[in-house]
């Protein structure tokens, strides 16, 4: 028969004991922090990030909550909607044609529409004055026409404190009124006839010669773009 020690049974036990430890130790740290890093991935990530970590341990399974990455999609189709909301660009002068319809009067005061036409396939914007000036015989500009935003024969809708940003359709036109008065004022015996205009649209640099347009005017106001065909908002 063999005989152990005492101390010899403490010192295995001991033994025994740290073994056990280092065992339980290991299986603990085995899981749940790998799970941890698989949950951390899937929120920055996306979804598909974190359905390839939560594979690795148990717990990686709340990877599922990866989901959350729709969230990216969802911003990324909130500014999508915001670019296409911004609308129609503004007109060049390349993009729009200037036309004069017919004079109407009334008591001193005589008014006609300028039309400026988008003749390409797609819509654009004006906002504000034309540039209107009175040319002489020698086509020099000698007067400018007063930018106002409604007079006696239209303009802008009333009520209004500045001009509104107007949408020219394709092939479609918008409108601006010019009215003059052709009563002397100041000492004049007769107001001047002009040999033409220069129209030049609004934000941009493209100007029109007008020669059948030959106003007798001693006063003479432009009034905003507006829709329409007759420069006048009621």
């Amino acid at each position: 028969m063999k005989r152990y020690s005492a101390s010899g049974l403490l010192a295995a036990t001991a033994l025994c004991l740290t073994l056990s430890a280092c065992t339980s130790t290991g299986s603990t740290a085995g899981g749940p922090s790998t799970g941890g890093s698989a949950s951390s991935a899937s929120a920055t990530g996306g979804g598909s990030t974190s359905g390839a970590s939560g594979s690795t341990g148990a717990t990686g399974s709340t990877g599922g909550t990866g989901s959350t990455g729709s969230t990216g999609s969802g911003t990324s189709g909130g500014s999508g909607g915001s670019t296409a909301a911004a609308g129609p660009a503004a007109c060049t002068g390349s993009q729009i044609t200037v036309g004069v319809g017919p004079n109407e009067g009334a008591a001193g005061h005589i008014a006609v529409a300028f039309l400026f036409t988008n003749y390409t396939d797609k819509p654009c914007t004006l906002y504000g004055y034309p540039g209107v000036a009175m040319l002489d015989s020698g086509d020099h500009q000698v007067l400018q026409a007063t930018r106002t935003l409604r007079g006696m024969m239209g303009g802008e809708a009333p009520g209004a404190t500045s001009p509104s940003t107007v949408v020219v359709p394709a092939h479609g036109h918008v409108s601006a009124r010019l009215e003059w008065s052709d009563v002397p004022q100041g000492g004049l015996s007769q107001c001047p006839t002009y040999a033409g205009v220069l129209v030049t649209p609004p934000g941009t640099r493209t100007s029109t010669r007008i020669v059948s347009f030959q106003p007798i005017a001693c006063t003479v106001q432009i009034h905003p773009v507006v829709p329409g065909d007759n420069g006048d908002v009621q």
